[in-house]
């Protein structure tokens, strides 16, 4: 049997007897064929790790035992990536790494140069990045919860307060993103939000608003970055710092 790890809705694992229905039953049992007495390990939206028993599997459900349950380990920090709207594909391949990253949250911000606006298909594009993040968290294999915002304008995100480390990709001003973490190495936030602009970045105004909100500009280099190459790339040395 694969070692992949496979979701389950904690309302489904409360008990000894545990139900799984829907896209991961049919991976399980069309694509993997697991049969009555293999083992498997499932994770539900917490973190909480359960090693199974199949017992059967039927047409649109698999009932499985219990055997044990491991609650998830948690993160040193809660890390966000506030993410300027991008293409849909571009979109979606930074939604799946961040959530293989082991990031806790996504905001999607629509910004002056973001080529995706918010309208009516906005929700719709929610549900498709939980779907992509989940499968992303099964390929990662930490079980951490990956939660997805609905997408909001700039001014709309700033209005809640900043978390305890507020930063924000700039290609204007600011110091090095690793020289900024590593100043303080002891440091280790309890959340943390980095804000990365669309495709052309932010404009000075905007850049003026987030900075008059609290975060810190920081940069990852000389190097002109797609806006998803600098999206990951700080998320990776934010993940690297504090949760790895």
């Amino acid at each position: 049997m694969t070692s992949n790890h496979f979701f389950i809705p904690k309302a489904r694992a409360t008990g000894a007897v545990m139900v799984l229905e829907g896209r991961e039953h049919r991976h399980l049992s069309r694509v993997l064929r697991a049969r009555p007495g293999e083992v498997v390990v499932l994770f539900d939206e917490e973190g909480t790790k359960y090693r199974a028993r199949v017992e059967d599997v039927a047409a649109e459900a698999m009932t499985l035992t219990c055997l044990d349950r491991t609650p998830g380990e948690g993160r040193k920090t809660r890390i966000g990536l506030a993410q300027g709207l991008l293409k849909v594909k571009t979109m979606d391949f930074v939604v799946q790494k961040a959530a293989e990253l082991g990031l806790a949250e996504f905001f999607p911000i629509a910004a002056v140069r973001s080529v995706s606006r918010l309208g009516e298909k906005s929700l719709r594009k929610v549900d498709r990045w939980e779907k992509i993040a989940r499968e992303a968290s099964k390929q990662s294999r930490l079980g951490w919860p990956f939660r997805i915002h609905a997408p909001l304008g700039l001014d709309e995100f700033l209005a809640d307060p900043p978390p305890e480390a507020a930063l924000f990709l700039s290609e204007r001003q600011g110091p090095m993103l690793r020289d900024v973490l590593g100043a303080d190495r002891d440091r280790v936030p309890v959340s943390a939000v980095i804000l990365v602009g669309p495709e052309g970045g932010w404009t000075e105004a905007e850049e003026a608003s987030i900075s008059g909100r609290g975060y810190e500009a920081v940069s990852l280099g000389r190097s002109v970055l797609r806006a998803e190459t600098a999206a990951l790339s700080a998320a990776a040395v934010l993940s690297h710092f504090w949760n790895w």
